[in-house]
């Protein structure tokens, strides 16, 4: 089994996916289920997601996004609403993207209720896509996500990217705050050859050194399309040990709830 806990379909130029496209890369990949975000940043609002993923349900879960700084913000008892009927497994949040910190008061709200109903915050960390020029690095340092973490314990967090460049503040967030993970998406754009792998390699060794036990709390992720599944798939799973299976599905099925599903 494997889950593929981030990947992205969209409309735009920034992402321009659709869900059968990634069901076929899934297919090679043999990948058997994935957590498909929403985002404004691709022209896939929530509700577009939905849509898109209605008719491969047990194969395609959703997250939603919450953009805090759109007109469009969704209400809370809306989101609400999805999170208990399951048509969304989570949240997805973009600092960097969007220039506001993980714990601004406007999303705070929306964080509560993630708490509250037992659902996971995704955060982007670290380095942003080179097609997104506007993109300001101070607001997507995994160390702001220590905050939210410390202030709502019951929360659970993803730390995207293991907050690459800054490995050491988001293994050092994840060890400090047993109700943070990270997910390994990312790391390429299109295949993992062999340079990439030695370089993966290195930083999973360093996140590890400093995560110690919390390395285990770590999300198998490609960010499709922006990498290969097939090929991350290929270089990744060699390097997980005895925690494979934890990271490669067991850790994504219980923290987004799909073994309800």
């Amino acid at each position: 089994m494997i889950i593929d806990a981030h990947v992205h379909i969209g409309f735009n130029k920034v992402c321009s996916s659709t869900a059968a496209e990634l069901l076929a890369s899934m297919r090679r990949a043999k990948i058997d289920k994935a957590l498909v975000f929403a985002g404004e940043i691709n022209d896939c609002p929530t509700e577009r997601m939905l849509e898109a993923i209605a008719p491969h349900a047990g194969k395609l879960h959703g997250i939603g996004s919450i953009s805090p700084l759109s007109k469009k913000l969704p209400p809370l008892a809306k989101v609400e609403g999805w999170l208990k009927g399951g048509r969304i497994r989570g949240l997805k949040f973009y600092p960097g993207y969007e220039y506001f910190y993980p714990y601004d008061k406007a999303v705070r709200p929306y964080l509560k209720l993630l708490a509250r109903l037992g659902r996971p915050a995704i955060f982007h960390s670290g380095d942003t896509y080179s097609r997104v020029h506007r993109a300001k690095l101070k607001y997507a340092q995994p160390i702001h996500v220590d905050d939210i973490a410390t202030d709502l314990p019951e929360l659970k967090i993803v730390i995207a990217h293991l907050g690459y460049p800054w490995i050491v503040d988001a293994a050092e967030v994840c060890y400090k705050n047993k109700n943070v993970y990270a997910d390994c998406s990312g790391f390429v754009y299109g295949t993992f050859d062999a340079a990439h792998r030695a370089h993966f390699k290195e930083l999973l060794a360093e996140f590890k050194r400093v995560a110690g036990a919390a390395g285990e709390r770590m999300l198998f992720g490609t960010d499709w399309p922006i990498g290969d599944q097939a090929s991350y798939v290929a270089a990744v799973r060699p390097m997980l040990g005895k925690n494979a299976e934890k990271i490669l599905w067991k850790n994504a099925a219980a923290l987004f709830g799909l073994n309800e599903a």
